[in-house]
């Protein structure tokens, strides 16, 4: 059979319209809802970041705290490092003299005699200079030796000994002259300067060095 609606038009156009906003309003409903929803989740994710970073400037606290402790000791530290570096610095530019006498006293042939001996200690190894050797070398000599030997190769031995000195470089004969005493029948003799330069302990030990003389 057919169904025959006896509702006037504008009754069924009014029902339309409601049930149009019905399904409006729980369209919004779910839109509110799960809106909400995204809210409450980014707002739980929110406050388990502000967990965390409390945590982690709790810890930092923690930290800075035990640095304020043992800034004391950093400090003690560095005064022994800068108090080491001086020390070394102070062994580095020390020239030890009565050890090289001592030295010298050893390898000087004993039938050479020594008149003089002059010494100056060169700049780079005083106490606060650079301590490297080329920067602040110069050619002049640190240590002269004159004295008498009865021949020319007494004088030669004399130098390689002095070569065996570890803190002696650049060994140099100077002059080497034969020359006769004043006193009648007197025997001769040779008359010798050699120079030589200072170096810190810390160098390889250099050869030495010969230069030709003119007789």
């Amino acid at each position: 059979m057919k169904r025959i609606n006896l509702l006037p038009q504008e009754e069924r156009a009014k029902a339309s319209r409601e049930r149009g906003l019905i399904w409006a309003i729980v369209i919004l409903v779910a839109v509110v809802v799960a809106l909400g929803l995204v809210y409450v989740k980014y707002q739980s994710d929110v406050n388990a970041k502000k967990d965390d970073l409390a945590a982690v400037q709790a810890d930092l606290a923690q930290v800075q705290a035990r640095i304020a402790e043992l800034r004391p000791y950093a400090e003690l530290q560095a005064q022994r490092t800068a108090m080491t570096e001086t020390a070394k610095g102070i062994y580095r530019a020390g020239v030890p003299f009565s050890i090289l006498l001592q030295q010298l006293s050893l390898v000087i042939p004993e039938n050479v005699r020594l008149q003089s001996l002059q010494a100056t200690v060169p700049a780079f190894m005083l106490p606060g200079a650079a301590q490297d050797p080329q920067a602040g070398a110069s050619t002049a000599a640190d240590i002269t030796f004159t004295g008498q030997t009865e021949e020319h190769r007494d004088v030669a031995e004399f130098m390689t000994r002095l070569g065996l000195m570890p803190q002696l470089t650049d060994i140099v004969l100077s002059n080497s002259d034969e020359q006769t005493a004043s006193a009648e029948g007197g025997k001769s003799y040779v008359q010798f300067t050699l120079t030589t330069r200072l170096r810190p302990y810390t160098t390889q030990p250099p050869a030495t060095q010969l230069q030709e003389v003119t007789p």
